[in-house]
């Protein structure tokens, strides 16, 4: 492949994702950010993204390793791998679900990614974020008032679903609580993801 043709591929990309208003990023092929839009950069400050949610820190690195937890990280470098796959032998979009809950609104968001093609083979892939919906936050879930440390397993951590943000008992490992204080004062806990999102919703798009 040209060089030239590579980076017109990808520049095109890049002119799609700015006029996009939904949150979007160009990976490149091997999943490094280069390129975040507008919309992803507002949707990071009125969300009170730290900041490594914005482009000036994500720009040169790889978009796996902004993803925490060994089961997460494992189940979004195969979407990364099935969107570049779907190029073949024409090109599909490959689409997710996920939640973005905070204390008052529980939102759910589909996730496209396209592969950017150039001479029929993958050069990076375009990821957008849509809303789906937003409903109270009451309406989804039984909001839980107990403390954070009644979360914590014998050596003091918390176990935190990485999508719908609900909280591991350690006292009973298969239920999860959507617990306010761990909404409201995020405190640092290990990544996973719960039996529903596992299932419903993180690595479990279609293509």
């Amino acid at each position: 492949m040209r060089p030239a043709a590579h980076h017109t591929a990808l520049a095109a990309a890049i002119r799609s994702l700015a006029s996009e208003k939904s949150p979007g990023c160009l990976l490149d092929a091997q999943g490094t950010f280069l390129f975040v839009n507008e919309a992803w950069e507002r949707h990071a400050a009125e969300n009170g993204g730290g900041p490594g949610c914005f482009g000036e820190a994500l720009i040169g690195t790889r978009w796996l390793d902004h993803i925490h937890g060994d089961e997460v990280r494992q189940r979004y470098a195969a979407l990364l791998q099935r969107a570049l796959d779907a190029s073949v032998p024409r090109p599909r979009t490959v689409t997710q679900v996920s939640e973005c809950n905070t204390p008052s609104i529980a939102a759910l968001l589909s996730t496209r990614l396209d592969a950017v093609l150039e001479g029929g083979e993958a050069v990076g892939v375009r990821v957008v974020h849509a809303l789906v919906r937003e409903r109270p936050i009451g309406e989804v879930y039984e909001v839980v008032y107990r403390p954070l440390a009644a979360y914590r397993d014998a050596e003091g951590r918390l176990t935190q679903c990485s999508c719908c943000r609900r909280l591991r008992d350690p006292g009973a490992p298969e239920q999860w609580d959507l617990v306010l204080e761990g909404l409201a004062r995020p405190a640092p806990a290990a990544q996973a993801l719960c039996g529903y999102c596992a299932e419903l919703h993180v690595g479990g798009g279609a293509a």
